[in-house]
């Protein structure tokens, strides 16, 4: 059985009618004239990254072959279940394209599992705008991050705003350093993701972390719908006006606790304006608890445990920001 999803030939493009929202998406999926599908399939007997890859029959073998072979806006790399061990780094957004969409397959979030080929090395470092990452399991390596959304600090064209990350499962093994990293990318979106088991000896280790960055912080990020349980640190995400919903995060975890749970502004780089709201947040609702807000944050209308605070209402909904 394929384990691809059917190829479109020569698909038609269905132009957008005025007033009418999502006339151009047949069947709820977008069609780019110009967009090309690339097929990866460790796994399969006539793999090999010389093939031309547009073929699910005869797959490339790494994923990194599929990202050096994209040349349009809208192109989608396909990835089979299996194991890559895969240090993948994307052109920046002047010489390759942007929009680009990498997605694994399979019914389960172990399906299709995805780690670096070394403890120090990252296992995709995303440089051009607007690429989209769905439906992996990335594992943690002890010295890297899984993710690393670039922003002009490893070179003045590698600008990754408009990333999304979405339905990913970042396994953080025990002893992985960190999930995802921004390096101060804007309209960055997180959605539906897991973050577990980030843990080191020191206790540094964190779900998201925004790094060092030479812009001064990401502003409009929107992070929603993702879980952070058993973690040294959960979210620590100095932001502008960026939005955090609906997400659940653990204080106390059944191996780990967090000692940051979610920071959206910190004293050297502060962050502000951000709206916090329909979150789950167990544990101390404080700053000694490990939230940490910004000084014109919102954070109403979550659900907290601690309805000892004042901030926190006798029904258990935030009415202030933690102190």
């Amino acid at each position: 059985m394929n384990k691809f999803p059917p190829i479109i030939k020569n698909p038609a493009f269905y132009p957008g009618q005025m007033g009418v929202e999502g006339a151009d998406v047949p069947e709820g999926l977008r069609i780019v004239p110009t967009a090309v599908a690339y097929y990866v399939d460790t796994n399969h007997s006539l793999a090999n990254d010389s093939n031309d890859g547009t073929d699910p029959d005869y797959p490339l073998a790494t994923i990194q072959a599929a990202v050096n072979k994209v040349s349009n806006n809208g192109d989608v790399i396909y990835v089979a279940p299996g194991s890559y061990a895969e240090s993948v780094v994307t052109p920046d957004y002047a010489t390759g394209p942007n929009y680009v969409s990498i997605v694994g397959l399979g019914n389960t979030r172990y399906a299709c599992q995805w780690q670096s080929a070394a403890a120090d090395e990252i296992a995709l470092d995303l440089r051009a705008v607007g690429w989209s990452v769905e439906n992996f399991r990335f594992m943690g390596q002890a010295s890297a991050a899984c993710v690393e959304i670039r922003h002009t600090d490893s070179g003045a064209n590698d600008i990754a705003i408009r990333t999304h990350i979405k339905d990913c499962y970042f396994d953080g093994l025990t002893t992985g350093l960190t999930g995802i990293a921004s390096h101060g990318a804007y309209d960055v979106w997180v959605t539906g993701c897991t973050f577990s088991l980030w843990h080191n000896a020191g206790g540094t280790a964190s779900g998201m972390k925004v790094g060092t960055t030479p812009l001064a912080i990401p502003y409009r990020n929107v992070i929603k719908d993702c879980m952070f349980y058993d973690n040294d640190n959960h979210c620590e995400w100095p932001s502008n006006g960026s939005m955090f919903v609906n997400n659940m995060f653990q204080a106390v975890g059944y191996a780990y606790s967090a000692t940051l749970i979610l920071q959206t502004s910190i004293v050297a780089n502060p962050g502000d304006d951000n709206i916090v709201w329909g979150n789950t947040f167990t544990g101390d609702y404080s700053i000694a608890g490990g939230y940490r807000p910004g000084a014109a944050d919102e954070w109403l209308g979550n659900w907290a445990s601690d309805t000892a605070e004042a901030e926190v209402g006798d029904n258990g909904i935030t009415i202030a920001r933690p102190t």
